[in-house]
Order: C-alpha cells, then sequence, then structure tokens
C-alpha cells in the first residue's frame, strides 16, 4: 500500500507501507500501519494556511510523486509539493532501502488507484494533527 497524499491545510503526509506476502488472489492480510512516512509537520513552516508556508494551501499546488528503482527494485520514493516557484520534498531518508525493496514487486505489479474522502469537518482528519502524525 501507498498513501500518496494524506493531508489537510495544516499537515501532508506520504506513506509507503510494506505488507505480509498475499493470500490467495492478492489480498493482504497485515500491512505495516506506520509505514515509512514523512510529515510536512515535521519540516518548520513548510505547508500550512497563509503566506509564511512555502505552500500555502489557501492556494492551488501540484504534487509530484516518483518512484526509484535500480534494476526492478525500488530503491527511492519522492514526493515534490510546488506552487509558484517554491517547492517542498518529502524524500522519504528515513526508509532503508530494504524497506523500499519489499514494496517492488507490489508496484510492478500495479497497484489500484483510490480517492478516498474522509468528510469536511475538521474533526475526520484531525489524526493528522497530532502524534505520532504531527
Amino acid at each position: 500500500e501507498v498513501d500518496l497524499m494524506e493531508a489537510n491545510n495544516h499537515a501532508f503526509s506520504s506513506t509507503p507501507h510494506k505488507c505480509d506476502a498475499p493470500v490467495g488472489d492478492h489480498h493482504y492480510n497485515n500491512c505495516d500501519r506506520g509505514g515509512c512516512s514523512q510529515n510536512t509537520r515535521d519540516m518548520g513552516n513548510a505547508y500550512g494556511v497563509g503566506n509564511e508556508f512555502t505552500i500555502d494551501t489557501r492556494q492551488p499546488f501540484q504534487v509530484s510523486t516518483t518512484f526509484e528503482a535500480r534494476d526492478q527494485t525500488l530503491t527511492g520514493y519522492k514526493t515534490v509539493l510546488s506552487q509558484g516557484g517554491r517547492t517542498v520534498v518529502l524524500e522519504h531518508a528515513n526508509c532503508n532501502m530494504g524497506y523500499l525493496a519489499q514494496l517492488s514487486k507490489p508496484v510492478q505489479e500495479g497497484m489500484s488507484l483510490i480517492f478516498s474522502y474522509w468528510g469536511s469537518s475538521a474533526q475526520t482528519m484531525a489524526w493528522m494533527d497530532s502524534p505520532p502524525c504531527g
């Protein structure tokens, strides 16, 4: 599982999660809940509401994610947020290569892209603003 973007207007998180071997027809019973997350809350004034943030969430911004591989093994995962010539880069340097390598086969086989909307209430995404996420 790869959470490309979990966000509200105060925090942006991107998280790869490794899973145990699939059961049956590619069904996973157990995935690493915490994953190998990187969150803008740990980056000072990188992302939030207002001009003092590199990414001002009152305005549109772009999100780009790349997967880097060597010999068909996933070696890197990077998410770049950009807005008006400014960028915030989440490089997932805390993910060791062994962790990412375990995601190689599922990424090669293809994953379903799913968009989830958690609601318009701030409480529905409040978990992002509190530990361990914020």
